[in-house]
């Protein structure tokens, strides 16, 4: 019998090309008092577990409001701005993930619209993990959470259409510019140093750049910088440090900074990584 082996090379390179990094989850009461449609560079998957409240609490997006309904589970794409209404009642679950397709490219970046959707298979055995951390298994369960966020953004990626990743997508044109700002990217890092490594005047770059990717060079450059900051608060490093590295005037600088792209200060964004209380005004 002969036997045919198809290759999948293509596929295999892609996948093994992507960075999913698992951000941040929480779990409990934090009300935030909505102050308009405002986006973050993570994907944020929310889950109503009791909502006494009912229509009191709410998501929405530029094209309706949600309802939060314990049983479901709302997604919110990376950059898309999105408006939480929470009160003291609403208990939920929150996670928060990125899907780099290729280095700096969140995938989910292009998607134009919240998902409302019943909470998928994986809910269950992530609320077991995070509801019981023993010391002697964390490293197994770790992977299990991270494998299990994983597979519901794998499935994210069926509710929206094609098109939708074409912008995101079309950054692979540029991957010049992806590897120069994954290498150099920082607060100095201006348009018009892009430009130069295309060796084009800042206008034109800028003209055939956003008509590509659906974003201007600036906001890519911002994406680059919040991610490569988001990491270092991760891995620890002072504020001080950070500003440092990432050639800011100030820590105050940094501080502002972050918290234009991020909807909240740094301190306070490393206390919910390092699972301190989130103050009111937390974003989900």
């Amino acid at each position: 019998m002969k036997y045919i082996l198809h290759g999948r090379s293509n596929l295999i390179s892609i996948f093994n090309g992507s960075h999913f990094t698992l951000r941040h989850y929480a779990r409990g009461y934090y009300p935030t008092h909505p102050a308009g449609l405002s986006s973050m560079p993570v994907n944020r998957m929310f889950f109503p577990l009791k909502n006494p409240n009912g229509p009191e609490n709410s998501i929405s997006d530029s094209f309706r409001k949600y309802e939060l309904i314990p049983g479901k589970m709302y997604f919110v794409p990376a950059f898309l701005p999105a408006c939480f209404k929470l009160d003291t009642r609403l208990y939920f679950l929150s996670i928060q993930a990125t899907l780099e397709i290729f280095p700096g490219v969140e995938l989910f970046s292009g998607c134009p619209h919240m998902l409302e959707l019943p909470a998928p298979p994986e809910f269950g055995p992530l609320m077991e993990i995070f509801e019981v951390q023993e010391p002697n298994v964390q490293y197994q369960n770790a992977v299990r959470a991270g494998g299990l966020v994983h597979a519901m953004l794998g499935r994210m990626v069926t509710y929206y259409q094609p098109e939708d990743f074409w912008k995101p997508l079309a950054l692979r044109k540029y991957a010049d510019l992806t590897d120069f700002l994954n290498a150099n990217g920082n607060a100095l890092t201006s348009v018009s140093d892009l430009a130069a490594q295309k060796k084009l005047s800042r206008e034109n770059f800028t003209r055939h750049f956003t008509a590509d990717t659906g974003i201007t060079p600036k906001q890519l450059i911002d994406r680059f910088v919040t991610g490569r900051c988001l990491t270092l608060i991760e891995q620890g490093y002072s504020f001080k440090e950070i500003a440092r590295r990432m050639r800011f005037r100030d820590e105050f600088a940094f501080s502002r900074y972050f918290k234009r792209n991020m909807g909240s200060s740094p301190r306070d964004w490393r206390n919910r990584w390092t699972g301190n209380r989130p103050r009111i005004g937390y974003q989900p």
